[in-house]
């Protein structure tokens, strides 16, 4: 049986969080800006005293990276991080997966890397997660950085 998902919206997007890799959903969190990073990082949170990195996937489908109104602390084997998401919908527990051959040709390809699988959620495509998200966003920071980003 596959694990339950948090599902959110970001824009007109469907997202399902693996309900194991988030601890806290955060309503506007008070954020920071960091200049000359990726557009996928909004800047630094602190919560509960710990600097936590914000990440948002809105420039990746094409949207500008507004306010956060919500935020998915997310704890992996690798850190803490906040997801930056616009709402939260429901808590759902999925079938089977889409083949991944399928899922991939119909998932905006900026948001490929992101995403873990495929589903069809009612009427709408929903697109999973893999728990370890905020390392692969992680990853473009330092690589962004790197590369004088």
């Amino acid at each position: 049986m596959t694990s339950p998902l948090l599902i959110t919206r970001v824009g007109p997007y469907l997202f399902g969080a693996p309900v194991t890799a988030v601890t806290e959903i955060l309503s506007h969190p008070t954020i920071t800006r960091v200049p000359r990073t990726p557009s996928t990082v909004v800047g630094v949170a602190v919560v509960r005293g710990q600097p936590l990195a914000v990440f948002t996937l809105r420039p990746a489908v094409g949207l500008d990276p507004v306010s956060v109104p919500i935020a998915l602390r997310w704890a992996s084997t690798t850190g803490v991080a906040l997801i930056a998401v616009d709402r939260v919908e429901s808590l759902w527990t999925p079938g089977d997966p889409l083949p991944a051959d399928v899922w991939a040709t119909l998932v905006p390809a900026d948001l490929a890397p992101w995403i873990a699988s495929g589903y069809r959620y009612e009427q709408e495509w929903l697109w999973a997660w893999p728990e370890d998200l905020p390392q692969r966003l992680q990853n473009t920071l330092t690589g962004g950085l790197a590369h004088g980003g």
